[in-house]
């Protein structure tokens, strides 16, 4: 059996209060060192599905054609020397590696997703970033290796690694708890304030109190929840977590600046924040954004979110919506401060509206309306 001694890493990782062992050898040459006791096949279709050797990785079909087998026989292959791998004595000693991969593992709740889990171990385990998705891969054949259990992606959980100590149990009361929050609000929240409303479930307490980070973990395992471009959680199907529309773009791009924009703004805004792959044609932002009930066109061009407190109108019709509500005169300076609030115009159009004798009259204590003199 060949051991490889480590060296330390010497750089101070303040979530790790010990030092942690790096490899001096290289990925490649641990993942061959690996597959010793394979047979030549085994050692090919495992190779090439794993990127060893310094090829990228293979699909099933690719070396079914290459080998001349069919997709389901290099399956087969394949299986037969991840079990023969796991079952018998290995060519390299993987106990340091599967003590770094558990010490990931538990920090997150025993489970992390898959290619998450391959870049933190590698980063920790070799003492670097991993430079491309084979390295990945190939850190994937060494969990399989290991033991650790794979869990494939479906409806409810993303594609993930655990260890035997994953309490799927713990993972869906989290999941529970957070989906009837979401349910029950119908609001976005942020990390602290999930973990707040989440803790307050008291689900676990005591000592089996689970940490926030395996929280927030869980929360991003899960397919039913997600962050928008702001770090904020939801349900993953709300437009304003993943949105797919203009109007939605538009509103995260307001939301994000927290002001009135023009809607070539707005286009610009969608593309720099990489809410749309494809180009964003202003006018097409102007057509959505004009229709919908939530946006307010303020100005020239310019829109603003309803839930400000926006109304649509001409400026005197704002006016004459203030006065009506006061109940009797309002002062120059109460409308000019009501309308800038409403509206994306300059003083001067204020008192231009204002001298509208037909409609207005100035008294002592400010302005009325004619009309109910």
């Amino acid at each position: 059996m060949i051991t490889i001694e480590p060296t330390f890493n010497l750089r101070e990782n303040p979530e790790f209060p010990h030092k942690i062992a790096v490899k001096s050898v290289d990925i490649d040459t641990f993942a061959e060192e690996l597959l010793g006791k394979l047979s030549a096949k085994q050692k090919l279709v495992v190779s090439g599905r794993f990127g060893v050797s310094g090829r990228e990785p293979l699909t099933l079909e690719a070396i079914g054609k290459s080998l001349n087998i069919t997709r389901e026989r290099v399956r087969q292959i394949e299986a037969d020397g991840l079990n023969l791998l796991k079952n018998s004595e290995k060519s390299i000693d993987l106990s340091a590696l599967v003590e770094a991969t558990k010490e990931i593992l538990a920090e997150k709740g025993d489970i992390a997703e898959d290619k998450t889990l391959s870049k933190d171990v590698f980063q920790k385990f070799f003492g670097k970033t991993a430079q491309s998705g084979r390295e990945t891969y190939l850190m994937e054949l060494i969990f399989s290796v290991a033991g650790f259990k794979k869990l494939k992606g479906n409806k409810e959980i993303k594609e993930a690694w655990a260890s035997n100590g994953f309490d799927q149990k713990k993972f869906r009361s989290v999941v529970s708890a957070a989906e009837k929050i979401f349910d029950e609000t119908k609001k976005l929240y942020s990390e602290e304030d999930i973990l707040k409303k989440i803790d307050n479930q008291e689900i676990f307490g005591g000592e089996n109190r689970i940490q926030p980070e395996v929280v927030l973990n869980y929360l991003s395992l899960s397919q039913k929840f997600g962050k928008n471009i702001f770090g904020d959680w939801g349900k993953a199907k709300w437009p304003l977590i993943r949105p797919r529309g203009v109007r939605e773009k538009a509103t995260l791009v307001l939301l994000s600046r927290k002001k009135p924009l023009h809607f070539r703004e707005i286009s610009q805004s969608i593309e720099k924040m990489g809410l749309s792959a494809k180009k964003v044609h202003p006018q097409t932002v102007h057509n959505e954004l004009i229709r919908d009930k939530r946006f307010v066109l303020i100005g020239r061009g310019t829109y603003a979110l309803r839930e400000w407190g926006y109304e649509e109108g001409t400026v005197k019709e704002i006016i004459v919506s203030l006065i009506q509500k006061s109940g009797g005169p309002v002062k120059k300076e109460d409308i000019v401060k009501h309308v800038l609030k409403k509206r994306k115009v300059k003083k001067a159009t204020i008192d231009v509206n204002l001298s509208d004798r037909k409609i207005f009259v100035k008294e002592k204590d400010g302005y009325a309306l004619r009309n109910t003199k």
